[in-house]
């Protein structure tokens, strides 16, 4: 919760500061480049600590492919319960809230017969020329985060985990855990004086309002469905222990231990594994997904990371907007997991 409260601080001094900036318009390229070097720099820093980490490393195998299947099920599940939440709440796949025509329908076709029709086909146009737009920096930004993260997991399994001992280990995951934490304040300041500077943000979340809520709640919903009907699948693992790895949302270095505790011990590896895909999977598949099936879904997919390490990517990929629904969704992750993990497993 200290980390939550840390980085809805940096969000909010950023966009103070980058509202008072904006007729001026000053340091707008600069926020872009420092957000750029930071991502890569934080991608960098997870990959070294995947790499050397010997617990991930030990679980690759059969124990991996489990995983793995479990996360895209899992991601597939989430995904359709937003999707369908979104949808109920009449947002289009960017996250515009559309209301219905004097007509009576809740999209637009053809040229438009109203003033009021023309106008909203003309957003929805330039809503879809912006992300036309996007694609080729999204593009960009995955190959960056691949080489990235590539490098990192290079250097982790093949250097730092053969030249370090064990002490020295926990003094590099202690820096390396640090380095995180300024990194992402640093990031989150800039995406902040960003907004500030586009001084749209406030009046779009106004109308947002509690809608931002019913996000957690359907990616709960599908996450439980999902995670029962994984259980019924998988013989390696029971509904309970699918529930409880369902509900880890990428908390690598809680669930796990907390299934493990009460003597689950495949449960606890897959769990393990799940989370670190489906953390490090997320981040990689931001940048591909935004555009294709929707800014509020592409949200749901890395788990509580998207409101710190994900947050920045997310934001390159989507717009400003979708940050609500990031820090919504990973707040309430993080409540989910902390409470019912340990409930599942019994």
């Amino acid at each position: 919760m200290f980390y939550v409260a840390l980085y809805l601080s940096m969000l909010v001094i950023g966009y103070l500061g980058g509202y008072r900036m904006r007729d001026r318009r000053i340091g707008e390229k600069a926020s872009e480049v420092i957000m750029m070097v930071f991502i890569s720099l934080l991608v960098l820093i997870m990959g070294l600590r995947m790499g050397s980490n010997q617990q991930v490393i030990d679980n690759i195998g059969p124990i991996g492919l489990i995983s793995l299947v479990f996360t895209v099920l899992l991601w597939i599940g989430t995904c359709f319960a937003v999707s369908a939440a979104r949808r109920l709440m009449r947002l289009d796949k960017w996250g515009f809230l559309h209301e219905k025509t004097p007509g009576g329908q809740g999209s637009l076709t053809g040229d438009g017969d109203t003033p009021e029709e023309s106008v909203m086909l003309k957003h929805i146009d330039d809503v879809e020329e912006t992300a036309d737009r996007k694609t080729g920096n999204d593009n960009s930004m995955t190959r960056l985060i691949l080489l990235m993260l590539a490098l990192g997991l290079a250097i982790g399994f093949f250097g730092i985990r053969t030249v370090l001992d064990h002490e020295q280990m926990l003094v590099f995951d202690d820096l390396s855990s640090r380095a995180l934490v300024v990194g992402l304040c640093i990031m989150i300041l800039a995406i902040g004086y960003g907004m500030g500077l586009s001084g749209e943000v406030i009046r779009a979340l106004s109308k947002i309002g509690a809608r931002v809520l019913v996000i957690p709640v359907a990616i709960l919903v599908g996450t439980t469905v999902s995670a029962i009907l994984i259980g019924l699948i998988f013989p390696q693992i029971t509904v309970r222990e699918s529930m409880a790895i369902g509900y880890g949302y990428g908390w690598y270095t809680y669930a796990p231990i907390c299934i493990g505790h009460a003597g689950h011990q495949v449960a606890s590896a897959i769990s393990f594994m799940h989370n670190v895909l489906r953390e490090l999977g997320g981040i990689v598949l931001i940048p591909v997904l935004a555009k294709r099936i929707g800014y509020i879904e592409t949200a749901s997919i890395p788990g509580i990371c998207v409101m710190d390490v994900a947050l920045p990517i997310l934001q390159r990929a989507t717009r400003d907007e979708i940050i609500a629904y990031a820090f919504a969704i990973g707040l309430f992750e993080e409540l989910f997991t902390t409470v019912l993990v340990p409930l599942a497993i019994g």
